[in-house]
């Protein structure tokens, strides 16, 4: 029989084929692997991954590291450390004493704005009564003032009055036109600076009324030298008379309200501010 034996040693064509399929499996084995790791390598790179602090932390963990050679461990990255307790220690320090500095600039910083936008009692009380000084001064020179232009303009009609006769009326009306804007103009003139707005106002009030008295004493003197008056003269004389009559109204109102300006005025500086004459 030509049986053959099973535990009969291979030859030599025989190991070698399996040599040669045994190194192209390994050599298939490691191309693989690397293609792998070159793979998965160059996708971290492209994703921002840091593959060194993998590797370190796997090698770390799993107590690899430890029975890898000297020369072989991979170094520590620097995203691996971690402070001692010194430096830990020293860096809990170095925070507390940038912020105590941030604090106190802080407040230093508030002082300052403080000191600057808010000026002491003493400094505050000194200016308003400076100031309550002025405007009482102011007011008072004001109103003596007013007051004379008032007196002076009340002086001024009488006078004129007492000289009229019927041959000079309407020079005696032009006369007291004059006197009436003159006071207007006079009053517009006095300072204001530093003077009680209500003083000033009525200033301003006994300035236009004035003004409109010397409008009517000049519309009298139009009526009374118009030819038109020989035919509808008693008309016109009654208009005339119905706005004076009016103005006259005006003035009385006039002199209740400088009354309360000044009962105003004495309340708030204190005595000196005299009545004014009537209008």
């Amino acid at each position: 029989m030509n049986n053959k034996n099973p535990l009969a040693r291979p030859t030599t064509s025989s190991r070698s084929h399996v040599l040669a399929r045994t190194a192209l499996s390994v050599l298939e084995f490691v191309g693989c692997l690397m293609a792998l790791v070159g793979g998965i390598w160059l996708g971290a790179i492209y994703l921002g991954v840091d593959v060194r602090h993998i590797a370190y932390v796997a090698l770390n963990e799993s107590d690899m590291i430890d029975k890898m050679p000297d020369g072989w461990r991979p170094e520590v990255p620097e995203s691996a450390k971690t402070p001692s307790p010194a430096e830990l220690a020293a860096s809990v320090q170095n925070e507390l004493a940038a912020l105590r500095h941030e604090i106190t600039s802080l407040r230093d910083t508030q002082r300052a704005e403080t000191e600057v936008s808010v000026p002491p009692l003493e400094a505050t009380t000194a200016a308003i009564a400076d100031a309550t000084s002025r405007a009482k001064q102011a007011s008072l020179d004001y109103w003596t003032r007013l007051y004379d232009v008032v007196h002076r303009q009340a002086t001024l009609q009488v006078d004129a009055e007492s000289a009229a006769t019927e041959g000079n009326a309407t020079k005696v009306a032009a006369l007291k036109g004059r006197i009436s804007r003159f006071s207007a103009s006079a009053i517009r003139a006095l300072p204001t600076t530093d003077v009680d707005d209500a003083a000033a106002k009525l200033g301003q009030e006994l300035a236009d009324w004035y003004e409109n008295g010397a409008n009517l004493y000049d519309k009298a003197v139009q009526v009374w030298e118009s030819p038109a008056r020989r035919q509808a003269g008693d008309q016109l004389t009654q208009d005339w008379e119905k706005t004076q009559v009016q103005h006259q109204n005006e003035g009385r109102l006039m002199t209740d309200r400088a009354t309360a300006v000044r009962d105003s005025l004495t309340r708030r500086f204190g005595e000196g501010f005299a009545p004014l004459p009537k209008l």
